[in-house]
């Protein structure tokens, strides 16, 4: 029997076009996508990536809290089970100017793993004393214990990058709190050699945290498909957390097409436009695009006609969800459309 493929593509609509001075030029030509969109059911989804996954690994979505992100990306990096409460405390670069203080994510800062170490070493030992406790499991990805919860609600680093971090800030009854305490961060790394060295050599500083995605490990996951293939840490911790096997994701359709050999469903997460939206040049996205439509979609829509697929599902993290089976190659009447008259 031939098997079904979800697609969780996070940014897969990218940026938004209709103001940029040089739109009608830079829209992609994605014929296969476009065919695809335009002959789908369209249901409704959660809008973030990070819900989707929730919702098909079977966990609640909460609806006054954070989704619990820090303890379950925490286990891909190598952390162990506990019940601890986590916080992401992603080291980043804040930069004020006079419009406000922007944040540039770690992509871009190339941090050594000695770096993070002695930054996060600073950051316990000046607040031991609060029962704060910082990890690096990974230069890029930091993990904060707390005795317990907070309180607070936050905003993901996605929606921080490139943005005025103001009206961003944890929030909630002790807000002012953790405010102070990331502003007396910012001064204990600000004054570190490990930014002095830094400095000297042009590199931007590791100035910032950024507090997200808090929670302790939820409870009840279960395997999504019969295949996942991800390098998302989320969906790999989720896979740890359901005790199901996740590989990694394939360069191409015709390889998890190859790899796929006796699963009825596969659930496959590529990341390919995941910082488009936040990063904001179309021109990037265009090439993004253009691969994913050579990789996966133009195989795809073949394989449906071909009826080696029996239904494609895309979670383009946008609100909606789009199911193509076979049938829909009798579907004439739907005009594709541009991608950017899908919500993004």
């Amino acid at each position: 029997m031939a098997p079904s493929l979800s697609l969780l593509i996070p940014g897969l609509l990218g940026p938004g076009l209709d103001a940029h001075p040089e739109s009608a030029s830079l829209r992609p030509a994605a014929p296969a996508l476009e065919w695809l969109l335009a002959r789908a059911k369209i249901g409704a989804a959660p809008q973030s990536a990070e819900a989707v996954l929730f919702q098909l690994f079977g966990l609640p979505i909460p609806a006054e809290a954070d989704l619990p992100l820090a303890a379950v990306t925490r286990l891909a990096d190598g952390g162990e089970a506990d019940e601890g409460w986590w916080l992401r405390a992603d080291p980043v670069h804040l930069r004020p100017d006079q419009r406000g203080v922007f944040l540039v994510d770690a992509r871009i800062l190339a941090i050594e793993p000695a770096e993070a170490r002695a930054l996060v070493a600073a950051f316990n030992q000046t607040f031991a004393a609060d029962g704060l406790r910082l990890d690096s499991l990974r230069s890029d990805r930091w993990y904060l214990r707390l005795p317990a919860d907070p309180g607070l609600r936050t905003h993901p680093l996605l929606a921080a990058i490139g943005r005025d971090i103001n009206s961003l800030l944890p929030h909630g009854p002790a807000g002012l709190r953790w405010h102070a305490l990331l502003t007396e961060a910012q001064m204990l790394f600000h004054g570190h050699p490990v930014n002095q060295a830094r400095e000297q050599r042009g590199q931007p500083m590791i100035n910032g945290l950024w507090l997200w995605g808090g929670g302790v490990l939820p409870t009840g996951a279960r395997a999504p498909a019969a295949g996942l293939y991800a390098n998302d840490p989320l969906a790999r911790g989720l896979a740890r957390l359901a005790n199901t096997a996740v590989a990694p994701v394939p360069e191409h359709a015709g390889d998890w097409l190859a790899s796929a050999t006796g699963e009825t469903d596969s659930l496959v997460v590529l990341e390919t436009t995941r910082h488009d939206p936040v990063d904001g040049d179309p021109a990037i996205w265009a090439e993004h695009i253009a691969e994913l439509e050579d990789h996966w979609f133009t195989g795809c829509r073949r394989w449906l006609q071909m009826g080696r697929l029996t239904a494609l599902h895309l979670y383009p993290s946008n609100g909606q969800t789009y199911t193509v089976t076979g049938a829909a190659r009798w579907r004439f009447w739907r005009r594709p459309q541009p991608l950017a008259a899908y919500p993004r």
